[in-house]
């Protein structure tokens, strides 16, 4: 992780605009010497990220130390541009003695310059003190003879089917689910009932149950919600109506209460033979608080229900006996194991028998828990395919003598980087779907992501890759694929995320605030995310180091908190009134949605970082025209909502790839040539648009991967549909 962040950093002061501001404030010499130390520190993580030292606390402890003071480098580079910015003439940016003319005429900046070479001289300072460190208590000595060094997913894993569910099994008792649903005799709604222990494959089996051909045919409607630990029951029963109209609600039932969800849902189910699955109950107040919401029509309804606890099944509905699911015996713990640890290998012709008979002494150690077999089969996968890198895997877990234990070991043989990335998981609450691109673009901006020089491929695909490792690992669940099979959703299962939590608070990697009434541990934290509408109260008083801020309800207010880089508001919260964003040049990643917002840009270079701005679920967002004039951006989604024009055909955004919620207009549509690195586009055009020079400018755009249109009209649909036929350079262009 701090080898990651190290990069990033001396990345981020190779920047020629950096460079300039540092020079404005006059600590560029400083600086200059940071740089050249954090450059023979990351040499040294390079090599320890090489080596297997899971549980060295020497090593962990050091590697924490050189975290900590990257940050603060972070933060003092920030401080210095913001201080360049303010010092530079808007309207022409001064030379060197300019610059320093205007320095001496601004006295009321040199109690800050001077503060910030203070500050660079104590983290040199704390630097030769972490580099002594580590030959005087023998870190550098650190895993040498140890094992073979962990490569990164630097290319496209391409194992189909990987995360399909049934590699998993569980046929006979998908079987008996299906059976139990289809049941003719029993013609009441009733509840069907799977027990077992977190790890055993309930959700699997649910889900199995749920897709199987039979079940589709007989049921002409189909709901699968999970329920979190910690649930409110309007967000059940809004989650409940979403589902069924298959949009969310719109802004005016957001302030809704139960009894109205409670009736839009009995509502849709009255006349319909349905089948709703709640997976994960974790108390029988559930069923009894939401069971007037679905109908018994007599007509063979069900509700199939996934928990731990035999009691909650039970107190649901007393005359239908639950469904225990049995641990994993031998043989299909055995296959499961061989089909993750090896899965380019065809289970049809065998596996290799020595291979076989070390598996034998692996599944002892998983006690017939599917969870941890495939975690188990995961970190195989990683090894290669022979007795004796398998044999030192098996002496390392000599120690294990539970599941659990297999389970946290597979977070231990994670490198570094990926390591920040599963981390980054317990910011999201309990079983929550995670967009996958926006979490890609989330780790690009906090620098998660290594560059390879010698790659063409961008952050974006090599983060891909970091997300198709875990879940190739299966620590990270797959909810949905798009048509070229990339990660569309993704979940993590909860064991797996309170592993997540534990490691983050270890580290002190972040801090979640779960429940309003918890102010604790916020002071110093980088990182936060509020799951809960109470944020703006818990940050009233500013958090000095704050970087990092997800709301997931309430909108949060930052007039105290101006050096934040990422900012996430995502989708549950509503803001009636326009609320207003001054927006510094440090933020790299802005996600805002479900309100009415006004963005302004602060400083007269605006924006100097910003990577990635998201406002698709917005209701309406004022942007500056200015924003295409950041040459950093990345990333541009905006609401379809309003009518957007997108860049001025004048500019150039050499590292713009993904442009959404434009609407064409001629103007703009000249300028698509200037921005040859487009991945994705997705926009809305106007009547009477000339298409064959839209097709023209498209071809210019030689990286593109997806393409969406939404017409006006109706009738524009064949005229684009046919003007596409003969279009090469893209495959399957949606018309919508």
């Amino acid at each position: 992780m701090a080898e990651s962040i190290v990069k990033f950093i001396l990345g981020k002061l190779a920047d020629a605009t950096v460079q300039e501001l540092l020079h404005l404030c006059g600590v560029d010499k400083q600086v200059k010497l940071v740089s050249d130390e954090l450059g023979w520190i990351q040499a040294f993580l390079k090599d320890a990220d090489r080596k297997n030292n899971n549980g060295d606390e020497r090593q962990r402890h050091w590697v924490k130390e050189i975290r900590d003071v990257a940050y603060d480098i972070e933060d003092t580079i920030d401080k210095a541009c913001l201080l360049g910015i303010e010092m530079e003439n808007p309207k022409k940016r001064p030379r060197k003695m300019e610059a320093f003319k205007r320095v001496f005429k601004s006295p009321k900046k040199l109690p800050a310059q001077h503060e910030l070479g203070v500050e660079i001289k104590e983290i040199l300072k704390r630097i030769e003190k972490i580099s002594e460190n580590r030959v005087k208590y023998g870190t550098n000595n650190l895993g040498e003879g140890s094992g073979g060094q962990i490569e990164l997913p630097v290319k496209p894993l391409l194992i189909p089917n990987l995360d399909d569910p049934d590699v998993l099994g569980f046929e006979h008792d998908r079987d008996n689910i299906v059976n139990k649903l289809l049941d003719d005799n029993t013609g009441r709604r009733c509840i069907v009932s799977i027990v077992g222990p977190g790890g055993l494959g309930k959700t699997t089996l649910a889900r199995k149950a749920y897709n199987s051909p039979g079940v589709k045919t007989k049921f002409n409607l189909r709901i699968l919600i999970t329920i979190s630990q910690k649930f409110k029951l309007v967000d059940i029963l809004r989650k409940l109506v979403e589902e069924i109209r298959g949009r969310p609600v719109n802004a005016n039932e957001q302030g809704q209460q139960e009894d109205y969800f409670h009736g839009k849902l009995y509502e849709y189910l009255r006349e319909k033979k349905y089948l709703v699955v709640l997976d994960d109950v974790w108390t029988d107040k559930l069923w009894f608080q939401i069971k007037e919401a679905f109908p018994d029509t007599k007509n063979g309804s069900r509700v199939l229900m996934t928990t731990r606890f035999f009691d909650v099944a039970k107190s649901a509905d007393p005359t239908s006996e639950p469904y225990k699911l049995p641990y994993l015996t031998e043989k299909p713990s055995l296959d499961l194991l061989l089909k993750k640890a090896l899965p380019n290998q065809e289970p049809e012709k065998g596996y290799p028998d020595d291979l076989c008979d070390l598996a034998k002494e692996f599944i002892k150690k998983c006690g017939g828990l599917p969870l941890a077999l495939v975690l188990l089969g995961g970190l195989l996968s990683k090894q290669t395919p022979d007795v004796h890198s398998w044999r030192k895997v098996l002496k390392r877990m000599d120690w294990l003598d539970d599941a659990s234990k297999v389970i946290a070991t597979s977070y231990d043989d994670l490198p570094f980087a990926l390591k920040s990335c599963f981390m980054y998981f317990a910011l999201f609450p309990e079983d929550y779907e995670i967009n996958a691109r926006s979490l890609i673009r989330m780790w690009v901006a906090e620098g998660f992501i290594p560059y390879n020089d010698d790659s063409e491929r961008t952050l974006e695909h090599i983060a891909q890759n970091f997300l198709e490792d875990l879940v190739q690992r299966s620590m990270v669940q797959v909810s949905r694929r798009a048509l070229d099979h990339s990660i569309e959703w993704c979940y993590m299962h909860d064991l797996l995320h309170d592993i997540a939590i534990k490691k983050a608070k270890e580290d002190n990697f972040l801090t979640v605030s779960s429940n309003p009434d918890d102010q604790r541990g916020c002071s110093g934290a980088r990182r936060v995310a509020f799951h809960h509408g109470n944020c703006n109260e818990l940050m009233k008083d500013a958090i000095p180091n704050l970087r990092s801020l997800f709301c997931f309800k309430e909108v949060p207010n930052l007039s105290r908190h101006r050096q934040l880089k990422i900012l996430s508001h995502m989708q549950k919260g509503l803001l009636t009134e326009r609320h207003r964003y001054e927006v510094s040049t440090s933020l790299r990643y802005m996600q805002l949605s479900k309100g009415h917002y006004s963005i302004h840009f602060v400083g007269s270079k605006i924006m100097s970082f910003l990577q990635t701005i998201d406002v698709r679920l917005a209701w309406s967002v004022d942007l500056p025209e200015s924003i295409w004039y950041i040459k950093t951006l990345r990333h541009v989604l905006l609401p379809y909502t309003q009518t957007t024009p997108g860049p001025p055909p004048m500019v150039h955004m050499r590292n713009l790839q993904t442009l959404v919620g434009v609407t064409t207009v001629l103007s703009w549509t000249e300028g698509l040539p200037n921005l040859p690195c487009l991945r994705e586009l997705d926009i809305t055009v106007e009547d009477e648009f000339p298409w064959e020079l839209l097709l023209t400018f498209l071809g210019t755009l030689k990286h593109l991967e997806s393409l969406t249109i939404l017409c006006l009209q109706p009738e524009q649909k064949n005229v684009i549909s046919n003007a596409f036929k003969n279009v090469k350079f893209m495959r399957d262009p949606r018309i919508l």
